[in-house]
């Protein structure tokens, strides 16, 4: 129950805040276009950048600018978030999981903390570069994905138990990523951007009081931890890289895995900057509506879908026959993926195996942030939609 309260609790805030920072990013852009320097849209929301007293060009100008500032704050929280996970993970097999959940919770309370000053004081957009940085050095949202995954291996046994109980927390994010977005949309409408980072870092200090105070330690035989940074590096490598015989079956999950993850990950901001422009000149309100409902569905189809099929196929055959899917039990393949990896691994190697995980979710994320926004913005004059049809490719590549 405390692990699920407070992946929503920080899932809310790490998930919310990517659309926001979009909607932000478009508002700052959209103002200077407008030389209206005496509007503080820390309190009023301008992110509608859809007007009259906007052209077609400078729309096509914000959406180009807006796209590669969200392309640059992501990689520069992926690049240290990499490093970072590389050590976390296998470091947790010694010293406990409860530090992995610490760890990032902080530098989650420090990103709001940036980001609601910059919102507050009209800062300089480049600042957000330092709370990209701290998030990343902290392994961001990928270690506290990578402590939900070993504290469930350690608490369950493998097989259908552990696919169920690894899918339902994907089922937290999803809650918690609808929470954020209908509560921000709102938030965002009525009193601008700066009240909801600031219930982002509210929410994420609450979430470092809980998993300090409230957090049972699962591994409970802690060792004395190997010093040299190349020994967790093999260890979180050596599953795809060794002479064992299941090499290759880590290998073709964890293809599996990237190019399931890589349609979904680095499309919210991408999605949200789209959605600003025309032709839907969407507010934040039906932005936060269209995440919700989006993630709602999929992830809650995907838990019952997984539920279903398990009373008829092994978890494998899910996993393949739910990629065709899209949009609907397609997502149910990361989560079995995760777990089939899981249940291969012996207990003294799950925070590496799941730190691999996280270092390839890392770079599907700094990856497709890459792709997907060169690709809108080369494109957003001409043919919008060519990123979609792009993902839409990475999925048959999954199937095949």
């Amino acid at each position: 129950f405390v692990v699920g309260f407070g992946i929503i609790l920080y899932m809310l805030s790490a998930i919310s805040i990517v659309p926001l920072t979009s909607q932000y990013i478009v508002s700052r852009l959209s103002l200077s276009l407008k030389v209206n320097n005496s509007t503080n849209i820390s309190v009023v929301n301008v992110s509608n950048a859809c007007n009259g007293s906007i052209l077609g060009p400078e729309q096509i100008k914000i959406q180009k600018e807006a796209s590669l500032l969200s392309l640059y704050y992501a990689l520069t929280s992926g690049v240290a978030a990499i490093a970072i996970n590389l050590i976390l993970g296998p470091l947790s097999d010694f010293i406990g999981r409860r530090i992995l959940f610490i760890i990032p919770i902080v530098g989650l309370f420090l990103k709001c903390v940036i980001t609601s000053l910059i919102v507050y004081f009209d800062l300089n957009l480049n600042l957000m570069y330092l709370a990209s940085a701290v998030d990343g050095l902290c392994g961001s949202y990928y270690a506290i994905l990578v402590a939900s995954f070993t504290y469930s291996a350690d608490v369950t046994v493998p097989g259908k138990n552990r696919t169920v109980a690894i899918a339902c927390m994907e089922g937290c994010l999803a809650v918690a990523a609808s929470v954020g977005a209908l509560s921000s949309g709102f938030l965002i409408k009525s009193t601008g951007y700066f009240y909801p980072v600031l219930m982002f870092a509210i929410a994420a200090a609450i979430n470092l009081t809980l998993t300090f105070f409230c957090l049972p330690e699962t591994l409970t035989e802690k060792k004395q931890p190997e010093k040299s940074p190349l020994y967790h590096i093999k260890k979180v490598f050596g599953f795809y890289f060794s002479n064992g015989s299941k090499r290759l079956l880590y290998s073709v999950l964890m293809g599996m895995f990237f190019f399931g993850v890589v349609v979904v990950l680095g499309r919210t901001s991408l999605e949200t900057i789209y959605q600003l422009g025309e032709p839907f000149c969407w507010n934040s309100v039906k932005i936060g509506y269209f995440g919700a409902l989006r993630l709602t569905v999929q992830f809650s189809c995907s838990i019952l879908s997984i539920k279903f099929l398990q009373n008829y196929f092994k978890d494998e055959y899910i996993s393949i026959l739910s990629i065709p899917v899209v949009g609907i039990i397609g997502s149910s393949t990361v989560p079995i993926a995760r777990s089939l990896m899981s249940k291969m691994t012996p207990p003294e190697k799950q925070g590496a195996l799941f730190a691999s995980i996280a270092i390839v979710e890392t770079v599907c994320n700094s990856a497709s942030n890459s792709l997907y926004n060169l690709v809108y913005n080369a494109t957003v004059e001409h043919f919008k939609g060519a990123v979609w049809f792009m993902m839409a490719g990475f999925c048959i590549i999954a199937i095949m």
